[in-house]
């Protein structure tokens, strides 16, 4: 329980170690000061006006009842001295809630044997009256002569200091903490497909380090992909030309059955070929333009392509958002084309908010068994009750979807449809 308590970002957790330590020396310090420093303070004060009070006191019981230098005590002592018969109140055995009164009261019973009562008045003086055989004499002086008055200043400067202190401490954390932040947004940029025009090296030595060894993984990764998309290109062009010199032989041929069937099979490996370089390509993010999502799928849903199908449009939310319309069109398109092969009706179901688009797409096809729907994702991957099973299937389209979905932070999942068959549900996080 208390590890939820901890912050979870490093700038937090970095300030809290600055900041734990400086509070615990506060603590240390204050402890120090209050129950040594000042305690000791406090009892030489009370030590030294006790004594004074004991002059006093002893003169007064020598002179027989009269104060013969009672001016004098006033100027050097600064006690207002009178002698009273009798007093309105008079307790010797009060138990006081300030440290400063016990500590004068303490230090004043180890120098006077006779009976005292102290009073702290409103106006921050000291009364203090001592019983003799048959009268009283009250002494009178300001507080600040047994206490330090600038314990509130001693304790506001170590406060605010602490707060000066955590103040820079936490400026400079930040500047440390920010290139490790725009590493991570760099990365994150990067696993969506998207240019890292703005990433600058900087910060500590380690994190320039780090920093350098991710631009190197970066180019690594690129040159990989290329070199892949150039092998499926070559190889898509060098069989190309040899299926384009079969396609003339074969016009040569008088059999029109012979030649029907070659010119299937040739048709069916380009259109192979074609779904293996749109495979290859599906990590290409240099299409920046933007549509809404909304417009999007009315767009591809009154193409020549998709206008003859019955398809359905239910917008549930449409707020303001947008997403790379190279991406989504492709990724749409190719759910649909899996879709208008085998279901009657398609019913797309969008709800857009600034945050999320979410669209489902139902249909009334034969579906997917649920043992086969994590399968279908895979590249190459055919199942016997596929959904676009014929001789052109390589088992890329849904592979490529997710990965094309992949680099604008989507998701695709598959579920049973209510319209009986398989519902494709695609969530894009903004």
């Amino acid at each position: 329980m208390f590890r939820n308590l901890l912050p979870t970002t490093l700038l937090g957790r970095t300030i809290l170690i600055v900041l734990f330590p400086i509070v615990m020396f506060q603590l240390i310090i204050l402890s120090y000061y209050y129950n040594s420093l000042w305690e000791r303070t406090l009892n030489r004060l009370s030590r030294s006006v006790a004594m004074e009070i004991q002059m006093v006191a002893r003169q007064y019981d020598e002179g027989q009842g009269s104060l013969i230098n009672i001016k004098d005590v006033q100027e050097i002592f600064l006690f207002d001295v009178n002698t009273y018969d009798k007093v309105g109140f008079f307790d010797e055995t009060e138990n006081y809630n300030s440290q400063i009164l016990n500590s004068f009261s303490q230090e004043l019973a180890t120098r006077i044997e006779n009976p005292f009562s102290i009073k702290e008045t409103l106006n921050d003086t000291i009364e203090v009256i001592i019983q003799f055989d048959s009268s009283f004499i009250m002494l009178t002086f300001p507080k600040d002569r047994i206490t330090t008055a600038r314990n509130h200043i001693f304790l506001g400067w170590q406060i605010i200091s602490a707060l000066i202190l955590v103040l820079i401490s936490y400026l400079f954390l930040k500047n440390q903490v920010k290139p490790i932040s725009n590493l991570a947004k760099a990365a994150e940029q990067f696993g969506k497909g998207q240019e890292l025009d703005n990433f600058k090296i900087s910060g500590a030595l380690e994190v320039r380090q780090a920093g350098k060894e991710f631009i190197k993984m970066k180019n690594r990764i690129l040159k990989q992909i290329d070199q892949r998309s150039l092998m499926l290109a070559g190889v898509s062009h060098d069989l190309k030309t040899p299926l384009t010199r079969m396609k003339l032989i074969i016009e040569t041929l008088d059999n029109k059955d012979i030649k029907k069937d070659i010119n299937d099979e040739i048709n069916h490996m380009n259109e192979m070929l074609i779904e293996y370089l749109d495979f290859a390509a599906s990590d290409d993010s240099k299409d920046r333009s933007v549509i809404n999502p909304i417009e999007a799928i009315i767009k591809i849903k009154n193409d020549v392509h998709f206008r003859n199908h019955k398809i359905e449009l239910e917008v549930l939310n449409d707020e303001a958002a947008t997403v790379n319309e190279n991406v989504f069109v492709r990724s749409i398109t190719n759910i649909l084309n899996n879709a208008i092969d085998k279901a009657g009706k398609i019913i797309i179901k969008a709800e857009v908010n600034c945050k999320m688009i979410k669209i489902n797409i139902h249909d009334n096809g034969p579906g997917i068994d649920d043992e086969e729907k994590a399968n279908v994702f895979k590249p190459f991957y055919r199942i016997d009750k596929s959904r676009n099973q014929n001789k052109t299937n390589s088992g890329l389209g849904l592979a490529t979807t997710k990965s094309l979905l992949g680099s604008i932070n989507g998701k695709i999942s598959l579920h049973d449809s209510y319209l009986g068959g398989l519902e494709v549900a695609i969530v894009i996080q903004n």
